[in-house]
């Protein structure tokens, strides 16, 4: 085969991301399924499968670069070092053994010479190779074929020998691409000038430390004083993490004393350590703008069945699921390739359900534009975090027929056997308007019905009808209404109710007026909750444009229908004034089985505020806490794009948690008995020991 180059990972354009270029030095021809091996094992699942780099990934495109050597192996040099290994100035070469490579490239074995050398053409064999095959790189990997032990790194490029393992590798990632200095000691003086790297310092002014925001007022600084030391500075707390807790330890970039780094044993001392918090963000706020990661798409679900609300996060070009503690968010799976998915696009759809019934929510995605037919698949989870693809339908769908781009669904469990099925609705794609039940059978969906054109007693399904899932008899069963406010002179609410097997009948359909709402308006929006706590789901709804005042209105389910119980004409029991930007957010906030409304408000006064409704049971809502009813919290960079999303993080009973996010923060706030915010995060979601990334 002739020399190549391959894309092992692409994560978007070329010029919108960050391109590595990986090259292979003493492999020979038939040697190339061993250097691809290598890169697979060592850089992909290695590097890029692990903690920081495989946080960002979506930042890089990866080329894996074929070229062939003459000889197998690189040349090798021996020196003799005079009993200065620390000093490369009285050194003598011994012996030198040539090897005819594609880069000349020479490994040594001597720390003093960096473990490995550039030969007196290698510069210019790695440019034209670069020219050549990537033209557009960042930053460059370079492996030679040599088993003994050998790390460089510098200059935008990384050099190992195929003897090292991943974590020699993100050490020496940490130098080209994260301008991070060792923090392991020699010998070496420290010099009296302030290193230009972020991680090692001769400061031991707390006030004035570059990492000071990291450390906690309860740890002294220096933490650790002498040649190359841990905490001994008084006592070292319980919960102490070596690699995580920051302070400043004497013994850093070759010297023994005078220089001091953030952690005990971090990654740029000890490779196999994670990252520390000042290595971590300072690579961080480095390649955030490359990865394409905003919080605009969040999903909210169980992932791993212990009660508490995870969250799903879909970026462009990869998703990243974060699990809940009870008090924090900690990253479990990042992904840009889920096994049997394929690639994840822009333009995926996500709905969270438990969909086989094990008690864990599982993902549908479906995508109808980034391919060449649309495509539904089942995400579940893995067994280790992460998810895997249990089924998927590429173009067509089992007693449905053909997917379309414009298909919309809807999870309920519409025949009660406790595995969440999908209604789908779509309003564009044919000649008629389609409405249909895919059931769940555990792995997959098979279409049960669907009804073309109407639904019987509905009177004509119509593109803009939205539908809406609910049990509104209590039978266990999640029935369907649908709001039309758009294709007709009037406007529309039906229920239809699931018969179980596949099918829908009419219970109720509102022409124009559900009685005492006073009109049915097409600004009219609806909102769904069981607000009496008997089982059965009811109708909220809410109107700020199309009348003089805001309008709120309840109405109870009577399992066939609805009838008010409760109008609220302008104002509502102690929050005061509806507005006409009102949002309301249907949660069980006190516990009590019984649907109550966040409302919040972020365009009709001076301060966005957040406010709670509670149901009394009978219909009505007695309260809102007006000591709830509060100005947004003082951190909060609030933006008229906010999104709320009740959940349950904390695991208590009910809903009494709330996610908030807009493109840069994600926030997690208690809301029962009044509203504490747990954590704010900007940019990405970590768990700094103490201290922030802003």
């Amino acid at each position: 085969m002739p020399e190549s180059v391959t894309q092992i990972l692409y994560s978007g354009p070329v010029g919108q991301k960050k391109n590595l270029a990986i090259l292979g030095d003493g492999f020979t021809e038939a040697e190339q399924g061993i250097y691809n091996d290598w890169v697979q094992q060592v850089v992909m699942e290695g590097v890029f499968g692990h903690d920081y780099f495989n946080e960002d990934r979506s930042a890089w495109n990866i080329f894996r670069v074929n070229l062939f050597s003459k000889d197998s192996g690189v040349t090798r040099r021996v020196y003799d070092e005079k009993g200065t290994f620390d000093d490369p100035s009285d050194d003598v070469i011994v012996s030198t053994t040539v090897k005819d490579t594609a880069l000349g490239m020479i490994f040594s074995g001597s720390w003093a010479h960096c473990w490995l050398e550039y030969g007196t053409d290698s510069n210019n064999r790695i440019n034209n190779a670069l020219n050549k095959w990537v033209p557009d790189y960042h930053f460059v990997v370079i492996v030679l074929n040599e088993p003994g032990g050998a790390g460089c790194g510098g200059g935008g490029r990384a050099h190992v020998s195929s003897g090292v393992d991943w974590t020699t590798l993100a050490h020496e990632f940490g130098h080209g691409m994260g301008s991070l200095a060792d923090e392991y000691c020699r010998n070496l003086p420290a010099g009296g000038t302030e290193p230009p790297q972020v991680n090692v310092t001769i400061n031991t002014n707390r006030a004035t430390l570059k990492w000071r925001r990291f450390v906690s007022p309860a740890t002294p600084v220096p933490t650790g004083i002498g040649s190359c030391v841990g905490y001994n500075q008084g006592q070292k707390p319980l919960d102490w993490d070596d690699s995580q807790s920051v302070g400043l330890f004497e013994g850093a970039q070759y010297s023994s004393a005078g220089k001091y780094r953030p952690v005990i044993n971090c990654r740029m001392n000890g490779n196999a350590p994670p990252f520390c918090p000042v290595c971590y963000t300072a690579l961080k706020q480095r390649y955030d703008p490359w990865t394409g990661h905003t919080f605009l798409k969040c999903y909210v679900g169980d992932f791993n069945g212990d009660g508490k609300s995870d969250v799903l996060i879909h970026y462009d070009n990869s998703i990243q699921i974060f699990h809940s503690n009870g008090v924090q968010l900690d990253l479990v799976y990042s992904s840009d390739d889920v096994p049997g998915w394929d690639k994840i696009q822009p333009h995926d759809r996500f709905y969270v359900g438990d969909f086989n019934g094990d008690g864990k929510d599982e993902v549908v995605v479906f995508n109808g534009k980034d391919w060449l037919m649309p495509y539904l698949g089942v995400l579940a989870d893995d067994g280790n975090k992460g998810l895997v693809c249990t089924a998927r339908y590429d173009g067509t769908l089992p007693g449905w027929g053909e997917l379309k781009p414009n298909d919309m669904f809807y999870p309920g469990d519409f025949d009660g056997d406790g595995k969440q099925d999908l209604y789908v609705f779509n309003g564009v794609d044919f000649s008629k308007v389609y409405v249909g039940l895919l059931r769940s059978d555990g792995y997959g969906f098979n279409c049960l019905n669907y009804y073309g054109g109407d639904i019987p007693g509905w009177g004509g399904l119509a593109p803009n009808d939205r539908l809406y899932v609910g049990d509104f008899n209590g039978d266990g069963k999640s029935d369907l209404l649908i709001f039309n406010s758009d294709d007709w002179g009037i406007v529309y609410i039906g229920i239809f109710q699931s018969t179980g097997d596949g099918g829908l009948q009419i219970t109720a359909r509102y022409d124009g007026d559900v009685p005492g709402w006073s009109g049915l308006a097409r600004s009219d929006r609806v909102y769904l909750g069981d607000f009496t706590g008997n089982g059965k789901t009811d109708l909220i709804l809410f109107n700020g444009f199309d009348w003089g005042m805001a309008y709120l209105g309840m109405f109870r389910s009577t399992g066939g229908g609805f009838q008010m119980v409760a109008r609220y004409d302008g104002e509502m029991p102690v929050w005061g004034t509806l507005k006409k930007n009102d949002i309301f957010h249907p949660a069980d906030i006190n516990g009590d089985n019984k649907t109550d409304l966040f409302v919040h408000n972020y365009r009709d006064w001076n301060t966005a505020y957040l406010g709670k409704l509670i149901s009394d049971g009978k219909g009505g809502f007695t309260g809102s806490y007006v000591n709830d009813k509060v100005k947004w919290f003082t951190e909060w960079n609030k933006s008229i794009v906010d999104q709320f999303k009740p959940c349950n993080f904390e695991g208590a009973k009910g809903d009494p948690d709330l996610f908030v996010h807009n493109r840069h923060w994600f926030g997690m706030i208690g809301a029962h008995p009044n509203f504490t915010l747990f954590k704010l995060y900007y940019r990405w979601i970590h768990n700094y020991r103490y201290g922030r990334n802003w």
